[in-house]
């Protein structure tokens, strides 16, 4: 059987109709239908069974089944592994692509691998809301000055570039909800970092493929509709933990040190403050959350290896009402997590070691 030129990859957790949904829209395709796209579904150990629909057998249609959540990047790095394509197309579930996306996905690819200077390591597509209205989509890499000013301006536009400053071409980063990635640049990367749990991923992913020669790029003309944005939701107590845990881990591994003791001295402050004010206005579990990014700087800040599972199992303590004495803070002892990497058919996958800023300057 030829070896496809795009798998499709969903990383799924909790979102089963979404996925049934965006799998019965990709799979009619005719690229599936002739072999020239695969689609895989990555499941990061969902809680309740898998529906009838992705268990029976489809052509051109994988099912993963991972035994923990290990985040979404180690959900993309376990498609890559499974997955038979040159370009991975990264798609979340809660996506609904226009009509012919995946046509119009290889068309794209055939252009790009044709032209002189050769093709680029990550191409971010256009995101629309239900309204049609632009989503936010590409970002500039952060540094202190620029995390600073996000703190005076709403949260659903402090990630993002406007939309009025974005063209189509080369760009910092792109999010990951819809998201195309060169098979060559992920070997050379050695895939997604999957220290990062939730949140960052993308961009520490296109500051590496930057960093190795490889084209970041933005392309409106294709598109999906993102239904439901992390920036337009209501933060959770857990995820409150696990995003303000991606940020400080980025600042950490890929900028100068002086930057993320600052931003860590910042992060502290604003969870003694806020957790305080919790407490006077009785709000014990956005209390407890903010003791648990406390102690998230805390840890990072003293050089301790808090990455992957580790953070998720301290972000589920915040939820947990036994935090709510005065003790050192939410989530327990720190699990151990794996450094040892596995490979797969030459691909490497798994945990590996905190290197700070790998890709930044000392």
């Amino acid at each position: 059987m030829p070896r496809p030129v795009l798998s499709a990859v969903i990383v799924n957790y909790g979102s089963w109709p979404d996925v049934v949904r965006l799998v019965d829209s990709l799979a009619g395709s005719p690229e599936v239908g002739s072999g020239a796209c695969e689609v895989v579904v990555v499941d990061n150990a969902s809680p309740g069974p898998v529906p009838p629909e992705m268990l029976a057998p489809r052509a051109g249609v994988r099912l993963v089944a991972r035994r923990e959540n290990g985040g979404f990047s180690a959900g993309v790095n376990a498609g890559w592994v499974a997955s038979r394509g040159r370009w991975l197309l990264v798609l979340n579930p809660d996506v609904v692509p226009e009509v012919g996306l995946i046509g119009r996905v290889v068309d794209r690819i055939g252009r790009s691998e044709a032209r002189e200077g050769g093709p680029p390591g990550v191409v971010g597509f256009g995101l629309r809301n239900p309204d049609g209205s632009r989503q936010p989509s590409v970002g500039v890499f952060p540094g202190l000055v620029r995390t600073a000013w996000e703190q005076l301006i709403p949260r659903d536009r402090r990630k993002y570039q406007p939309g009025w400053r974005l063209r189509p071409g080369p760009v910092d980063w792109v999010t990951g909800a819809c998201m195309l990635l060169n098979g060559r640049m992920m070997a050379e990367v050695g895939g997604m970092d999957e220290d990062f749990f939730l949140y960052y991923e993308e961009v520490a992913l296109c500051r590496s493929a930057g960093r190795r020669g490889w084209s970041v790029e933005y392309d409106p003309g294709v598109w999906v509709v993102h239904l439901r944005p992390l920036q337009n939701r209501p933060i959770s107590p857990k995820m409150r933990v696990i995003t303000r845990h991606s940020k400080l881990l980025y600042f950490r591994k890929h900028l100068p040190a002086w930057q993320f003791a600052a931003l860590g001295a910042a992060v502290r402050a604003e969870a003694r403050l806020r957790g305080a004010w919790c407490r006077l206005r009785g709000r014990r579990a956005e209390g407890r959350s903010w003791r648990a990014v406390d102690r998230v700087a805390r840890l990072l800040g003293s050089g301790a290896d808090l990455r992957g599972r580790a953070i998720l199992a301290l972000a589920e303590g915040a939820d947990d009402p036994a935090g709510d004495d005065e003790g050192p803070g939410p989530g327990g002892p720190i699990p151990a997590t794996r450094d040892a990497p596995r490979r797969s058919h030459g691909r490497p996958h798994g945990l590996r070691p905190i290197q700070p800023r790998k890709d930044g300057s000392a």
